[in-house]
Formats: C-alpha cells, structure tokens, sequence
C-alpha cells in the first residue's frame, strides 16, 4: 500500500501558495530599485491571516477555519499586498478558507454505530485534562494582545514581527478552543447514554490497550486510553501483559472518548483515543494474530511471496534492501556529510588544500558508513539455516528450537538464530516496483525455512556468504559528492 499524505498538511502547503499567488500581481509602478517600497503594518497583517490558519489547524481545526474565514473578510478591505495589485487574486483567500474549512469538516463528528447504549457508570469526580492547552492557549493570546497593543507597528523594524502576533494570537486562541472542547467531550462522555461493547484489554497502570472484536471474531480494532487511576486491574504487575474482558463506553474513534469498565473498577481517559488500525484478532487467546503468531512463530500464508512459497526447502534464498533505496541513501548520507563539512569549513575562513583535504575524508566516511548500513548488508537462508554479512560480521548460523523471527512496526526484523540475534533492515520497497520483500514477507519466509528444518530429513550445512567489495560506482559518487560541495563552498 502507498502512503499518503495526511490531509492537514494540506493547509500550511495552501497558505505558502496563497501567499505566491497574491504576492504574484503586478507591482506597483511608483515601487523601483532606485525609489523601493518597504512592506506596511497592512501588508504584515494580512499575511499573519495567511500564516495563523495553517498553525491553528494542528491545535484545533474547526478553530481554524473560523480564522481562515474571518482573514479572507479581511482581505475585502486592501486593493494591494505588497505593493502588487490584488484585482482578480482576492478570490484566493476564500478559496484558502474553503479548503480550511473542509479539512475540519473532515474531521468532524462521525455518526453513531448501531451498538446498543446505555449510560456509563457515574465516577465521583472528572479529572482536569487539557490543562496544558488552556494555560499555553491563555499565554500566548494575552502575549499576542499586551503587543499588539503596546508596540508602534508602524516602523519598518517593528512592522514585520505584526504577522507574528497574528499568527501567535490564532494559535493561542486555537489551543483554548482545543482545552473548552476536551473538556466539554469528557463531560458529555458520562451525562448521557453511550455505545457499549465487549472488549479486551491489557490493563497497564494509567494506560489501558485496548482490542474491540469485530462480530465476526476476524478482525479487531486496536488503540488505547491514557488513563487517571492510580491502580491497575493485574493481580501482579510484574506478570506478563495479559487481556482481561471489559465493558467500553463510547465510540471507538479517533478524537472520541472512552470510558473501560474493567472488573468492576471505571477507569477514565484523559485524553481523546488517539490512533486505531484494524488488526487480525486471534479470538482463543484474546490477542492480535501476530502477537499470537510470534509465540508459536507460525507462519502467514498471505504474506509469503510466490518465489519463496514454490522454492525447494534447500534453495538458497537472499534478502537486502532494494537497491534504488540503498544506494539513494549511501549518497544522501555522502553528499550530507561532505556539505556539512564544506560549510562549516566556509563559515570558519578554512580555504586552500586542507578545506579540500577535510571534506574529502568526510565524505568519504559518509559513504562508508553508507555503505555499511545500506549496500553490504545481506541475508541469506534455507531449511539448514541462516548466513548473513552485517556492519562488520559475517555469521553463519543452524536453525534451532530457540530460533524466531519477528518485526517491529518500523520495518526491522529480529532474526534469533543459534547464538546469534540478527538485526535485518526491511523497510517498504522504494521504488515500488523493486524486486524486495517488506516485513512482512521476510518474517514469513524465514518461519517457512525454519519449519521445514524440523520436518525431518537430511539438512545442508547453513548458506555461504562472503562480503562483497565496494563498487567503482561508490568511488564515483564519492568523487561527485566532493566535486559538489568544493564548487557550492569553494575550496
């Protein structure tokens, strides 16, 4: 699957292209290189209209598109912005706000399922959540208003700091509205009835993880509720995490409130459910399949690659990361490093030979270290076992019982094979049509070479593996990266 951009990111890109577009008219034919025309208090205001929105919509969205509104009336007002001529171009700023105002539509209340209702369990008292916002919100408006009204904005000094103001008092205005409306949520959690579900959850103190089955016991959805209690449902909070059967009150939602009944015992969020996914649910355990499968390391027939499904048992099979990645990264690293070193060179008067000297061996450790991380490592496996060359190894190593492979949610898998533990890199494959498996799939074919090691039989001895030399291409791009920065800083 793609990633996607997050739709309120949308807002900041908008306003940076609201403020080209209106800025883009024709200038003012008074306004020459030799007689210029510095920026007014107007111009400033009308950019902090520009600049508060996109800062607000983080902190509170509808909040923002009250902003973005309010700016565009504002716009009505001028017939020029930065010594350019509006015309046509005042139609941008309602579009800006029309955008604004449909990303917080997107994240607005969401009907209700049809889960029966019934009302919460009263607690004795609601904790105080979205202090932090109210007092940083209260903060930075009273900031934004003292200065407003205490300095001149009519000096070329003091006028440009008046889109600041603008903006800070937006956001602060933003984080009230944030705090008024966490407060006015939790509330509404316990003073009418609410959806109610059987859930399962491991019960932590002052966080609860929570698994809301899917009725047909296929599927769960996963997230969790920060918590105010001072205990915990666990007998023993050095045991291992286990779920326990529970009662949830409310939408299991991004941005809604949930309230978990847990052995008698009411425990009350202090913040919106954050993040959910949709997991596969093991339901005679009670927990996500793959946690499940990691215990037993099963292995997921849907995430195995039709070459590694069909491969004999001793086949030799290999992994590393694609190479447009790798080799993208070994040079970005490079090209960072030697930069870096040019600039810092350029800004401490470091001229001549030991300028081109220093950047050289920087760059070339970049591209080592690149080189290390990205293009040497490799894994290869079969049912006799697992060999890889890491950042300085190489290990060749048997299957056994102890052997397990699994993956973290940042695409790293952590291969337990004999007495070696192995960290092997499997991000998403870039580009997309790049010949490599993710997570996923690498869990899934090891766990299918180590079962098949224990299916009985003959084994062969584990895969050999020796480490590649450094391509010409690494000198190369060595050489570029160099050549680039002593002709971007000057030797």
């Amino acid at each position: 699957m793609r990633r996607f951009v997050p739709v309120i990111h949308l807002v900041p890109a908008a306003a940076v292209l609201s403020f080209a577009v209106l800025a883009g008219g024709a200038p003012d034919p008074r306004c020459t290189p030799a007689t210029p025309c510095p920026p007014g208090p107007a111009d400033w205001l009308l950019l902090g209209t520009l600049l508060a929105p996109a800062l607000m919509v983080y902190a509170h969205r509808p909040a923002a598109a009250w902003a973005a509104t309010g700016g565009a009336a504002v716009w009505l007002l001028p017939t020029t912005f930065f010594h350019t001529t509006l015309g046509w171009r005042l139609v941008v700023p309602w579009a800006y706000a029309a955008l604004v105002t449909a990303v917080a539509r997107r994240a607005g209340p969401r009907p209700r399922t049809g889960a029966p209702c019934r009302m919460p369990p009263r607690p004795r008292s609601l904790p105080a959540v979205a202090t932090p916002s109210l007092l940083s919100g209260t903060a930075l408006l009273l900031a934004a208003v003292s200065a407003g009204l205490a300095v001149p904005w009519r000096t070329d000094r003091t006028a440009p700091w008046l889109t600041v103001v603008v903006a800070a008092a937006g956001l602060g205005a933003a984080l009230l509205a944030r705090g008024a409306h966490r407060r006015r949520g939790l509330r509404a959690l316990f003073t009418g009835p609410q959806p109610v579900r059987d859930v399962r959850v491991v019960d932590q103190l002052g966080y609860l993880h929570v698994l809301v089955p899917s009725p047909d016991g296929r599927t769960a959805v996963e997230f969790g509720v920060d918590t105010a209690d001072g205990y915990s449902s666990r007998a023993d909070e050095d045991d291992e995490p286990e779920t326990l059967p529970a009662v949830l009150y409310g939408e299991p939602r991004t941005g809604g409130w949930c309230a978990v009944e847990v052995a008698g015992r009411l425990h009350v969020p202090v913040e919106p459910v954050g993040a959910t996914v949709r997991v596969p649910y093991d339901p005679d355990h009670g927990l996500p399949r793959e946690v499940s499968d990691d215990e037993d390391q099963l292995v997921d027939p849907d995430a195995l690659t039709d070459a590694d499904r069909a491969a004999p048992p001793a086949q030799e099979r290999e992994h590393r990361v694609a190479p447009g990645r790798a080799w993208c990264s070994t040079v970005g690293i490079g090209l960072g490093a030697a930069l870096a070193a040019a600039e810092m060179l350029h800004r401490g008067g470091v001229t001549g030979w030991a300028a081109a000297a220093t950047v050289a061996v920087v760059a070339a450790a970049g591209h080592e270290f690149g080189w290390r991380t990205q293009l040497r490592p490799r894994l290869r496996w079969h049912t006799g076992g697992v060999a890889a060359v890491g950042f300085r190894d190489r290990i060749r190593e048997p299957w056994t019982v102890d052997s397990a492979a699994v993956h973290d949610d940042a695409g790293t898998v952590i291969l337990t094979a004999g007495d070696s533990v192995l960290t092997v890199p499997a991000p998403r494959p870039w580009p997309s049509w790049s010949d490599q498996r993710d997570a996923d799939q690498l869990v899934a074919a090891l766990r299918l070479a180590r079962t098949r090691a224990f299916a009985g039989g003959e084994l062969p001895p584990p895969p050999a593996i020796d480490p590649r030399r450094r391509p010409l291409l690494l000198y190369a791009a060595w050489a570029g990266t160099v050549a680039a920065a002593l002709a971007l800083f000057g030797r």
